[in-house]
């Protein structure tokens, strides 16, 4: 478990010694941040007929764990127990379908024990029509009966789902805490040198909310990324490659945010630059800060609807997206 996903272990823990942990829980956080793992112990924890506590010097607080040899353990590690249901689907989306099989199966009685359990690890893939679903079940929820759902970004669910959950947000540590967790010293460290070439020991079980992690760590992710660099920025000064940067905002997932990153780049190198040259740099990219700008707020519109509604046609809105960037930097006369 990450030592940021600690404090909602010590916090939920709590609850559930305190039986009053909510029968509905989000589980919100970027990739990487342990979301899954916490997950997973807390499933595991509520379906342990013979929990165990374990004492948390750093929280003053006890956490509990599932002990792993009851037989509700053992079934649950086997992925055969009775009263617990893994909620995914096949599809792109979580359809309406497969949250009525969820709430059919919370309305039958548990066969072991007390409690039924379901978990849905991608909570932000269902419908409009499958979310509405659920929201009955959250209204009117059956006793001992607990869902937990995981989402990478809150705004993709329904405000009436999130109204009716109890959410824990899981965010990277940030200022001295990060410091902090980096200094760690510990048998998994890495070795970074700094602008001085002085090497620095760092803790690497750390979590650094980076967004461009994939391109950094991932050779083809970083050649993708450069590719549609040049696409775009071809796009953006020539009105060319049109068809190529389309391509990659209808297939790839993180196209939209490098949209985000190569005009905050442009706008950046504009304002960085000094006053001698800035006018030679605006003009050397043909396009002012003004309407780059422009832009940068169309293009986190389309990112916002896309996020918004699962079934949201990626294709309509990329072409409505290279449609208003070259209105705004071509405009007709």
């Amino acid at each position: 478990m990450l030592p940021i996903c600690r404090e909602k272990q010590v916090q939920l823990s709590r609850q559930y010694q305190q039986n009053t942990l909510a029968h509905a829980i989000i589980l919100q956080g970027i990739a990487g941040t342990g979301k899954d793992a916490l997950a997973k112990w807390l499933i595991e924890l509520l379906i342990c007929q013979q929990p165990i506590a374990t004492n948390d010097s750093v929280d003053e607080g006890s956490i509990s764990q599932a002990c792993g040899q009851c037989k509700a353990c053992l079934l649950k590690n086997s992925g055969s127990h009775p009263d617990h249901l893994l909620l995914t689907s096949e599809n792109k989306t979580l359809g309406v379908d497969d949250i009525r099989r969820g709430n059919a199966f919370l309305e039958k009685t548990a066969h072991l024990g007390l409690v039924k359990t379901i978990l849905i690890p991608q909570g932000q893939l269902m419908t409009i029509a499958a979310a509405n679903a659920l929201l009955k079940t959250l209204e009117e929820p059956s006793a001992n009966s607990y869902i937990v759902l995981i989402t990478d970004d809150l705004e993709c669910l329904l405000p009436t789902i999130v109204s009716r959950c109890a959410v824990y947000a899981i965010r990277p540590m940030v200022g001295a805490a990060l410091l902090a967790q980096l200094k760690i010293s510990s048998n998994n460290q890495l070795l970074l040198s700094n602008a001085e070439n002085n090497v620095i020991t760092v803790n690497s079980t750390a979590f650094i909310n980076l967004s461009q992690l994939p391109e950094l760590t991932d050779e083809v992710i970083f050649q993708e990324f450069q590719d549609f660099n040049e696409y775009f920025l071809d796009y953006l000064a020539y009105g060319q490659s049109e068809s190529k940067v389309l391509s990659q905002l209808i297939d790839n997932k993180h196209a939209l945010r490098w949209l985000e990153k190569i005009i905050c780049n442009l706008v950046r190198q504009s304002y960085l630059t000094s006053d001698s040259n800035k006018a030679e740099a605006v003009a050397h990219q043909k396009i002012p800060v003004q309407l780059l700008n422009q832009v940068y707020q169309a293009i986190i519109s389309s990112h916002k609807l896309i996020k918004s509604y699962t079934q949201t046609n990626r294709q309509f809105v990329g072409e409505q997206l290279l449609m208003t960037i070259n209105d705004i930097v071509r405009p007709s006369t």
